[in-house]
């Protein structure tokens, strides 16, 4: 009776024997997966820093360039309100001109008799003020496609400052 008894004690010695092997056994697997997921985690961290750095950098480049684009684009706004302005004065020259000349027309008309002086008076009045309307709608579509050409100017020169560089 006492043989199947140590059998018996032998049989779970082995079954004991192989679980702590075993466990022995996942537990260095563990380790050896643990350092592996360390390492890769860590080469991870370096590239994501890395990543990070590069995009910063670009950013950086990208904020300067359209930093300069829009102090350039300002430089051209700020030159074509000046050009509008110093034409509007030069028109506004040209109309007192043509102001001076209806003047002396009238007042040479007013020295004639009415019936011929009146139809003169009256196309010199018509061509005053067709002048002066024409030249202050000139001036004004003037100013507007020289401010839309200047804006229209420093957004493309935006995107191509920023096509330039891609990002990484």
């Amino acid at each position: 009776m006492i043989g199947w008894r140590l059998w018996a004690l032998l049989a779970a010695t082995v079954a004991l024997g192989a679980a702590v092997w075993r466990i022995n056994s996942l537990e260095k697997n563990l380790a050896v997966t643990r350092a592996e997921n360390a390492e890769f985690v860590s080469a991870l961290n370096v590239a994501g820093a890395s990543f990070a750095a590069a995009m910063r950098e670009t950013e950086q480049t990208w904020a300067a360039r359209l930093e300069k684009e829009a102090h350039d684009g300002q430089t051209r706004i700020n030159t074509a309100l000046a050009d509008a302005a110093a034409a509007h004065a030069a028109a506004g020259s040209m109309r007192a001109a043509a102001d001076r000349y209806r003047a002396a027309a009238t007042a040479a008309a007013n020295s004639c008799p009415a019936a011929s002086g009146q139809t003169t008076t009256d196309a010199i009045h018509l061509y005053a003020d067709l002048f002066a309307e024409s030249d202050a709608r000139a001036g004004d579509l003037a100013r507007a496609a020289d401010l839309a050409h200047a804006a229209g100017l420093t957004c493309e020169r935006a995107y191509d400052a920023l096509r330039e560089s891609p990002p990484p």
